[in-house]
């Protein structure tokens, strides 16, 4: 099976998602229960009742924010602590695994691993998820694939060419060489193509007509995070002039090698337009099964591989080779006992 860094911000659930609901989801093979409390905060705990391990997503949650798990009784407070068992007079000495947790512009972020290392400041900017001069729309698809078959799909654009022609991809995206930069575990790409034919996907949604001078400016934050920037505009148009998009997608692993696929779609111009956005988010989920059936298929094939057959790779790799490098170090460092996640290594 897998094995998953943990000492990271992975996306656990739109905000939208959680409310007094008990909601379980499984993170890094911890199963975690989502729920609101009564003034509104969210918190995230353990699926499992200290007393025999039942689920407390199964159980209920009252007014007060008391969640009592419906096996035996146990009841804990806001705070994770027993606060003693239904119809009986013992207050045992238990508490529940807390998450770290982060809501931020409509999402919120779970650090599944040591809690003291958890720091906010490894998030990335996602302002525009909350500022009204952006559109955006966002979801969660199931991935029945490892997070790093998901991780490297992403790094590596050059498969628009080949899986997507009759959306965001074409000829362009393979023939133009990415830029990569590595600070840190964070890795980056960038690929400027410029004259070339626009996909039908920019066509329809941007009304352009071709030579038009496309971006794509992608960054992995590790282990579960990766922003893509993108920029369209007539060949020649010079910044800030042009459209303008944000992906995020959240890979977030979840049971064995399965993966909850979070994404968020966001554009800058025509932001009222309802009916563009109905067609971008149709076209995302177009798109993103595309992925996730090509990806679903390479999982097969590496998890009964022998290792027999030598890998191959190439220049426009080279991202997602880092991005694999950096997910090795920090699961290595993880294994060391190395309380230090955040520190500069080179990959």
């Amino acid at each position: 099976m897998t094995q998953h860094v943990r000492n990271g911000w992975y996306l656990g659930a739109w905000s939208d998602e959680i409310g007094r609901r008990l909601t379980q989801r499984w993170i890094t093979d911890l199963p975690v229960l989502f729920y609101r409390l009564p003034d509104g905060t969210v918190t995230a705990v353990e699926d499992r009742c200290p007393h025999r391990k039942y689920p407390l997503s199964l159980g209920h949650l009252d007014d007060a924010g008391i969640l009592q798990c419906d096996y035996h009784g146990y009841r804990f407070g806001p705070d994770g602590v027993c606060v003693g068992v239904a119809e009986q007079a013992d207050r045992p000495k238990a508490a529940l695994r807390r998450f770290p947790l982060v809501e931020r512009d409509g999402a919120l972020w779970i650090w599944p691993g040591d809690p003291e290392l958890a720091d906010e400041g490894l998030l990335p900017d996602t302002s525009w998820l909350s500022d009204p001069g952006w559109t955006q729309v966002h979801g969660v698809v199931p991935l029945k694939a490892r997070h790093l078959l998901l991780l490297e799909n992403l790094l590596d654009l050059t498969h628009e060419t080949f899986l997507h022609p009759t959306s965001i991809g074409n000829a362009a995206v393979a023939a133009t060489p990415i830029d990569v930069t590595v600070d840190g575990y964070r890795v980056g790409f960038s690929r400027r193509m410029t004259g070339i034919q626009a996909p039908p996907f920019y066509e329809k949604s941007c009304g352009l007509t071709s030579p038009v001078d496309r971006w794509q400016d992608g960054e992995f934050y590790p282990p579960g995070i990766f922003v893509l920037n993108i920029r369209l505009a007539a060949t020649g148009t010079e910044e800030p002039e042009g459209f303008h998009m944000k992906v995020l997608y959240g890979l977030t692993p979840a049971l064995g090698n399965e993966t909850h696929d979070f994404y968020a779609l966001g554009r800058d111009y025509l932001v009222d337009d309802e009916e563009l956005t109905k067609f971008q988010h149709e076209q995302q989920l177009a798109v993103m099964q595309e992925d996730v059936d090509a990806l679903e298929a390479q999982e097969i094939m590496y998890a009964t591989d022998q290792g027999a057959m030598a890998e191959s790779s190439i220049r426009s790799d080279l991202a997602a080779l880092r991005g694999r490098r950096a997910l090795a170090k920090m699961l290595a460092r993880e294994q060391q006992g190395d309380r230090a996640p955040r520190g500069r290594v080179s990959v």
